[in-house]
């Protein structure tokens, strides 16, 4: 294994933690849930998702800003977000009950109000950075990562293929070495994406980490996918059957997961504050 991997394993470990509170908080809206995504639905917040056990994740707004996610599964974790004067996000911060340690994510703009790069640290060590280019559809196109750790830096790449302004393949690539795959959107509904907006912008600070997120950055609502580990193998398979309402809001969904040979089966129910 090259100096490379390795320092990209140990970046990994040292936030997977943090990541693994993400994929729960945002992407895995029932444990292995992996509700993708999110369209600007103000008129229709988001207010809670409701799994097997009762309620696990509540959202808190004011006016059209997402402020605050609480996530009750068997982490208890807080994601906050900060807009600047142009009702941007411009940071989110995650906290748990787990640990003291503070995982930040600062993002800047461009023209057009474009994520140009993420800056991530923890308990104000930055560690992480990704810049962002665009195709001319102004979709995410490529990634560029930069990990300082312990002294040593590394690189990696990130290129995103889309097919019906969904994602359909990403791959990745560390320092000078070949790409491999990381993720496939193999199949998409029809409906919009329905999480709050700021979801994307929160992909954006993750997509060094956890491969997962790249459903985000389409229109639609993943329901079958896979994801892949760093060496180009199958780490997770994801199925989802959303039953939505007249306004093309999710009522329930039913997410099956195979992982490390084992199949999951999630079921939860959303609630919206429709004005």
């Amino acid at each position: 294994m090259s100096e490379s991997i390795k320092i990209i394993k140990v970046k990994k470990n040292s936030i997977l933690f943090f990541g693994l509170l993400l994929l729960s908080t945002i992407i895995f809206s029932c444990k292995k849930k992996n509700n993708n995504p999110a369209i600007q639905n103000t008129k229709c917040p988001l207010l809670s998702i409701d799994g097997p056990t009762g309620n696990i994740r509540n959202y808190e707004w004011v006016g059209s800003k997402l402020i605050r996610v609480f996530s009750k599964d068997s982490i208890p974790t807080v994601v906050i977000f900060r807009y600047n004067n142009k009702n941007l996000a411009e940071s989110m911060e995650i906290t748990t009950e787990a640990s003291s340690e503070k995982y930040i994510v600062k993002f800047d703009y461009g023209t057009n109000n474009i994520i140009t790069k993420s800056n991530v640290s923890i308990n104000g060590i930055q560690f992480m950075t990704n810049e962002f280019s665009y195709n001319e559809k102004n979709n995410l196109s490529s990634i560029k990562t930069t990990v300082e750790l312990f002294g040593r830096k590394v690189s990696g790449k990130t290129r995103l293929e889309y097919a019906n302004n969904n994602v359909a393949k990403v791959y990745s690539s560390i320092n000078d070495e070949l790409e491999t795959l990381a993720f496939v959107g193999e199949k998409y509904d029809d409906k919009k994406q329905f999480f709050p907006d700021v979801y994307k912008t929160a992909a954006l600070g993750f997509v060094g980490i956890a491969n997962n997120f790249f459903s985000y950055f389409g229109e639609n609502n993943m329901i079958s996918g896979k994801v892949y580990n760093d060496k180009g193998k199958v780490d997770q398979e994801t199925q989802i059957d959303y039953l939505y309402n007249n306004s093309g809001l999710p009522i329930q969904s039913e997410t099956v997961s195979l992982r490390n040979g084992k199949t999951s089966v999630e079921v939860c129910s959303y609630s919206f504050d429709c004005k």
